[in-house]
């Protein structure tokens, strides 16, 4: 009699496609933490806009056969008439939107603490630079491995994320807000 074989379910290879360095460190280290080899995370290009970020995306894609896509980036000086024409163009390629508001520090600060109330850009990397935080100038750090800083704090920020959104679901108006801790654990099979 033969051997049977167990059935072992494929996991869904993912793109994450993201605007900066911060997002792709960040996503790489839970890639590691979660031990993700299904997941691939790359720069489309630092810089671009919501819409391009997406068009971008949509051509990579072409090379690569993923089952599920990601896109992850920031309110920056995005208007709400171009977050609706984003909403619009990843709901028709099927891509999902990773979107923190004001800035992906917004999510990196939920590490350490809930947040409810908006931030400036200089005043999110203020408050990170200082001891309790990343003890450093965080604008030089942008970009660096958060291994060291935030790897056992991710519970934490699906927390105070989700506790925000309770308040704040709505990405094209509302700030603060995020909805990294909706896609995280699917993306990562987190427990």
């Amino acid at each position: 009699m033969g051997r049977k074989s167990k059935k072992i379910k494929q996991k869904p290879t993912i793109g994450i496609f993201c605007e900066g360095k911060s997002e792709k460190q960040y996503l790489t280290m839970l890639k590691q933490k979660y031990r993700s080899t299904n997941v691939k995370v790359e720069i489309v290009d630092a810089g671009l806009s919501g819409k391009r970020l997406i068009e971008k995306t949509i051509k990579s894609r072409k090379h690569d056969k993923y089952d599920e896509v990601y896109v992850v980036f920031d309110r920056d000086e995005h208007k709400r008439e171009e977050l609706q024409n984003c909403g619009k163009l990843a709901k028709d390629e099927n891509i999902n939107i990773i979107f923190s508001s004001i800035d992906f520090e917004i999510w990196i600060l939920m590490h350490f603490e809930p947040v409810f109330r908006t931030y400036t850009r200089p005043e999110l990397v203020a408050i990170l630079s200082k001891e309790k935080y990343f003890n450093q100038d965080y604008k030089r750090f942008k970009g660096s491995s958060y291994r060291n800083y935030i790897f056992d704090k991710v519970d934490d920020a699906m927390n105070n994320a989700s506790n925000l959104y309770k308040r704040h679901s709505n990405w094209i108006n509302d700030d603060p807000f995020t909805n990294m801790h909706i896609y995280l654990p699917k993306i990562f099979d987190m427990k």
